[in-house]
């Protein structure tokens, strides 16, 4: 039995509110998995390393992304925060 309250998700399901634009936007720029972590690594002096499988997750909705997270990612594919977050997404709650 699930314990704790419930995620909040996108009305999709997805864990994070970032993952369709983080994909789309990361095409746009021609810039393959390995080269947004390595980006995400110069941009953050080394403080977040992602592996390629984390920008996976992140893009399928699977992982949660955190504040500082995001604000890396729009620094790395020079974009606001409006519109990384995609702010017309509908949220729901489910439980787990």
């Amino acid at each position: 039995m699930p314990t704790g309250s419930p995620r909040l998700r996108t009305q999709d399901g997805k864990l994070n509110q970032v993952a369709t634009t983080l994909k789309e936007r990361r095409k746009a720029l021609k810039l393959t998995q390995d080269n947004l972590c390595g980006r995400l690594a110069e941009v953050t002096q080394g403080r977040w390393t992602p592996q390629w499988r984390d920008i996976v997750r992140i893009e399928r909705g699977t992982r949660i992304v955190s504040d500082l997270e995001v604000i890396a990612l729009c620094r790395v594919l020079d974009c606001s925060l409006i519109e990384l977050l995609d702010t017309q997404i509908l949220f729901q709650t489910t439980e787990n």
